[in-house]
């Protein structure tokens, strides 16, 4: 039967690992897939240029109701 997980730990030289420690004594070591950017670190753009917002409807005029 598995564990729960009882602690997590950050590696203290490798700023994007983890350690999850489970209740049966098992450890997981936790980092990202070399396909993925490194944690903690700021995306590349393109161009130097603004990123664009994840979401469209806070960057939308906000309409005022109509008038009657």
């Amino acid at each position: 039967s598995g564990g729960h997980p009882t602690v997590i730990a950050s590696h203290p030289s490798e700023p994007n690992q983890f350690a999850l420690g489970m209740s049966d004594g098992a450890v997981y070591v936790i980092e990202p897939l070399e396909t993925e950017p490194r944690w903690g670190s700021p995306l590349p753009h393109d161009n130097g240029g603004l990123p664009l917002p994840l979401n469209p409807s806070l960057t939308s005029p906000v309409s005022e109701p109509p008038s009657r």
